[in-house]
């Protein structure tokens, strides 16, 4: 009498968890095709939870919206985690990329990083390094205008190489 019970039980068990796959593949299949590392996943909107670790992104185009669980943040956007979800936050508007939204990494065209910033011009005291967009703090001994200078131990190593033909009565 056991066993029958037993295999009934499994058998609604199975069946059970066959229907609950036909669903998740029925939904799976959202606007971007994709809802990897979902838990609630719809196909108008895409991911609504995401698993543990995953961040929540949210694509908006127009009115409407679809979110996507992902491993990172895509550029302009960082992560940030809470206790219900983990979300894509974008960044301040001057920034290309950035680790929080007070902090720059990487700073749009016509601005310069400074500090996790990004400023319009360099401010005073600092060099704008045009390769990456940084503002570099001028050293100590760098003024203005005095890039070309040779260091003054070359010049003074010049002197001491300098032979010249000494004149009658003249000391070295």
């Amino acid at each position: 009498m056991r066993a029958p019970l037993c295999l009934l039980l499994l058998v609604a068990h199975a069946v059970d968890m066959l229907a609950l796959n036909r669903r998740k593949k029925q939904v799976g299949t959202g606007l971007g095709g994709n809802c990897t590392g979902c838990i609630i996943c719809s196909e108008e909107n895409g991911c609504s939870t995401c698993q543990q670790r995953l961040f929540l992104f949210i694509r908006r185009e127009g009115i409407r919206q679809y979110g996507k669980c992902l491993h990172d943040c895509p550029p302009g956007y960082f992560g940030i985690r809470g206790q219900e979800v983990n979300r894509c936050k974008k960044c301040g508007a001057t920034c290309e990329s950035c680790f929080s939204q007070d902090f720059c990494i990487r700073c749009k065209r016509r601005f310069y990083l400074y500090k996790g910033k990004c400023l319009p011009t360099c401010p005073p005291g600092t060099l704008a390094h045009q390769n990456t967009r940084e503002c570099q703090e001028r050293s100590s001994g760098q003024k203005k205008g005095r890039k070309d200078r040779r260091p003054r131990k070359d010049r003074k190593l010049d002197r001491r190489l300098d032979v010249r033909p000494r004149q009658p009565g003249l000391q070295p």
